[in-house]
């Protein structure tokens, strides 16, 4: 009898599956599943993170065969489970690096392919016995803090600070290489061992030679694409392009362009309900931000790797926390404008506008942190970017100091609101209605219909006159009558008038002086002060007028004329006896009025 290679190939790998399986459910379970890697010596770190890829890559080869060999589009329970089981392996062997040179935005994306590489490294390698490797009374006694596996610049070395403090770690520089140190070795074969198993039984399925490209061709094979449609695909579209296949740089534009779509749609549909553009913004902005954080999960989910990895991880976190910044600032702008229209505030008052200000200097500093939050997940140190933006902010205070004493000024005209919007006031020798008060300047309508714009510093720093808060206003001008007025008319007259101030509803009764005051050049002066109970000016000359007609009413009731301005000229005839006389010199009197 006669078999076909396919059928032998499922036999083998039958045998395989049998024979892993069993030997995987004989083995006695981890009395200690959440006990941390052994980082105690240079040999310590190496035994665990080579005994944690053996055995996740032994759980792995059994759980991938197991599903290949069925006719299932995605692994069942069974397998899900083992494969849970190998995260928590492949975490022992990633606490042996020293990560923390990586930025800390998409670490945990490019932590896998660093365990991956250097997994590849040493299995290609020579490395010594474990026993010939340091333990820590050898490194103690011989004061070395860091260890090199041999003809290699692979190092171990003694973390002396922070969290991980007196642990042996694959060094940060050693971690950033990685991806180096495989070009160099990807050419040489594997050494007996669980690697060159790995590959020499699933490299058929995949048609790869190395545990790293059986990666990045398996993208999806345990998410939402069938694994089995993955290894199918083909040979142009797994082909690599800038070292990532073409069908993955097929799906990143279409997670692009679906981004781009959603956030268009986010925007027309607040620009057709009519909402206020801030809004817009920020909604728009959070679609983004929401685009920006999912970005990392589904390139691991791709498997992208290298540069490209790099290069669009790096882009997608400055994205998530600038756009996060400021989406901040504009959407406190926009509560700002909401409290305000649901308040009834008026837009230009005092009120909106520190409404708008405290709104904006609460974004500007969620939007500081938000930055600061950013930098430091990019890999740059907070301190340094405090310190970058101090210095910063210093030049920048110094260049635009005038500036910022307006907006402290503002900020004092806000607080303690001298006038607001609408009022009359006089500021040195401008006088007006105030129409705007803003971050930098104060604006006044002039009577004259012009608009002066006062810098706020130096409202603050000038005797400001607010016309606009007086609750009454003073009235005090004099009526003059004629000389020849008897005393009695002019008795009843001055008393006549007390009464019209005291009946009049808007006149302050408690301050009120109407009182015959002075012999005047023209007549007789009656004094007639008091107070207009009205902030208005319009009400005030309303009722003035009203009062004024009510006195010459008075006037023509008691009889009595008011005077006009008059000057007699009294004119004598020079002492020339010719002139004399020729002509008498009699007193001449001239009137104008």
């Amino acid at each position: 009898m006669r078999f076909s290679r396919e059928s032998l190939r499922h036999f083998a790998v039958f045998l395989v599956v049998l024979l892993i399986g069993a030997g995987a459910e004989a083995q006695a379970p981890d009395p200690h599943p959440l006990a941390p890697a052994d980082t105690s010596s240079p040999r310590a770190t190496l035994r665990s993170f080579v005994t944690a890829v053996d055995k996740g890559l032994a759980v792995e080869l059994e759980v991938t065969l197991s599903y290949l060999s069925s006719d299932r589009l995605y692994p069942n329970d069974r397998e899900n489970r083992r494969r849970a089981e190998t995260d928590r392996i492949f975490f022992q062997a990633l606490e042996t690096l020293d990560l923390s040179e990586l930025p800390a935005g998409f670490r945990d994306v490019l932590a896998v392919e660093q365990v991956i590489w250097l997994s590849e490294i040493l299995s290609r390698i020579d490395l010594p016995e474990f026993e010939d490797i340091p333990d820590h009374a050898t490194m103690t006694s011989q004061g070395e803090t860091r260890w090199t596996i041999p003809n290699t610049r692979i190092v171990i070395n003694l973390i002396e600070d922070g969290p991980r403090r007196g642990e042996y770690l694959f060094s940060a520089r050693t971690v950033a290489r990685l991806g180096e140190f495989y070009d160099r070795v990807a050419a040489l074969p594997y050494k007996p061992g669980a690697f060159q198993n790995f590959v020499a039984v699933i490299g058929p399925y995949t048609s790869t030679r190395t545990l790293y490209d059986i990666y990045r061709q398996s993208g999806g094979s345990f998410g939402v694409v069938p694994g089995r449609w993955m290894l199918n695909m083909p040979a142009w579209l797994t082909a690599p392009f800038i070292g990532v296949s073409v069908w993955r740089w097929f799906g990143l534009a279409l997670y692009l362009l679906v981004g781009v779509m959603i956030a268009r749609s986010v925007w027309l549909l607040f620009r057709k309900t009519g909402s206020d553009p801030q809004w817009r913004w920020f909604f728009t902005a959070a679609v983004v931000v929401l685009f920006a954080a999912l970005t990392p999960p589904f390139m691991a989910q791709l498997h992208i790797s290298g540069g490209v990895l790099y290069v669009t991880g790096i882009a997608s976190v400055a994205v998530l926390y600038v756009v996060a910044a400021w989406a901040a600032f504009v959407g406190a702008g926009a509560i700002a404008e909401t409290i305000v229209k649901v308040q009834r505030l008026r837009v230009g008052g005092i009120d909106s506008q520190l409404v708008r200000l405290g709104a904006r200097l609460i974004g500007l500093v969620i939007a500081i942190a938000l930055l600061v939050e950013g930098a430091d997940q990019l890999g740059f140190p907070a301190y340094s970017v405090l310190t970058g933006l101090g210095v910063g902010g210093l030049a920048v205070a110094f260049a635009a100091r005038e500036s910022l004493a307006n907006l402290l000024g503002s900020i004092v005209i806000m607080f303690e609101k001298p006038f607001r919007s609408g009022h009359w006031i006089k500021v040195g020798e401008a006088e007006g209605v105030v129409e705007y008060v803003g971050f930098r300047s104060t604006r006044i309508r002039t009577f004259g219909d012009s608009l002066i714009s006062i810098p706020n510093s130096e409202v603050v720093n000038t005797v400001v006159d607010n016309l606009g808060m007086r609750s009454r206003r003073r009235q005090r001008f004099f009526v003059q009558i004629t000389y020849d007025t008897p005393r009695d008319k002019v008795e009843a007259f001055v008393a006549g008038i007390r009464r019209i101030i005291a009946d009049h509803p808007m006149t302050d009764d408690d301050v009120s002086y109407i009182h015959f005051n002075n012999f005047g050049e023209s007549g007789l002066d009656i004094l007639l002060y008091f107070y207009l109970r009205t902030p208005d000016f319009a009400v005030e000359l309303q009722e003035r007028e009203t009062i004024l007609l009510q006195v010459l009413d008075l006037a023509a009731e008691v009889g009595v004329e008011f005077a006009f301005p008059t000057r007699t000229l009294h004119i004598e005839a020079a002492s020339d006896q010719a002139e004399s006389d020729r002509f008498p010199s009699p007193a001449t009197s001239l009137t104008r009025p």
